[in-house]
């Protein structure tokens, strides 16, 4: 398995593929810094933040749900499901593309691990379940293994 990064929220937990939830947490920054900055509640800059250093440091850090107030995650999880919405348009993202993007600066070359594309569904499937997880019915995983989601083969499951 690449490298992943624990998502725990509560009780509950799942592992993701740090490079999909750094492709979903740019795109969910980009969503966020785009509405009117009249809209756009005092503590945005610190989530926008937030977003963009989980992106970069992929598995060095755990995504605690926890840690943000109930209008945060509120705001966190509206912007990751709409940026699987706007990914799954084209189809996913390419390594030309991503090439591109200004927060990646040096990192760049190396975000994608080689991968020349990476697919939607992922990408949508793990926003979905990002949201579940904070809703409470993300279902248990099999006994003594773990959730995995995000990964090029969409959720898999592996033991704990």
């Amino acid at each position: 398995m690449s490298k992943t990064v624990p998502v725990i929220f509560g009780d509950a937990m799942f592992w993701a593929y740090d490079v999909a939830l750094g492709v979903l947490f740019i795109e969910a920054a980009r969503v966020g810094a785009e509405a009117p900055a009249d809209r756009q509640p005092s503590w945005w800059p610190e989530l926008e933040q937030d977003l963009r250093t989980h992106a970069l440091v992929g598995s060095s850090f755990a995504v605690l749900l926890d840690e943000f107030g109930v209008e945060q995650r509120q705001v966190l999880l509206t912007c990751v499901v709409e940026a699987a919405r706007r990914i799954e348009a084209p189809g996913g993202v390419d390594r030309d593309a991503v090439s591109t993007w200004p927060e990646l600066e040096e990192s760049a070359a190396g975000f994608l691990r080689g991968a020349e594309h990476i697919d939607a569904a992922p990408l949508v499937e793990l926003a979905e379940a990002l949201a579940d997880l904070a809703a409470g019915p993300l279902p248990p995983a099999p006994a003594e293994q773990h959730w995995y989601y995000g990964t090029p083969q969409g959720r898999i499951v592996q033991d704990a």
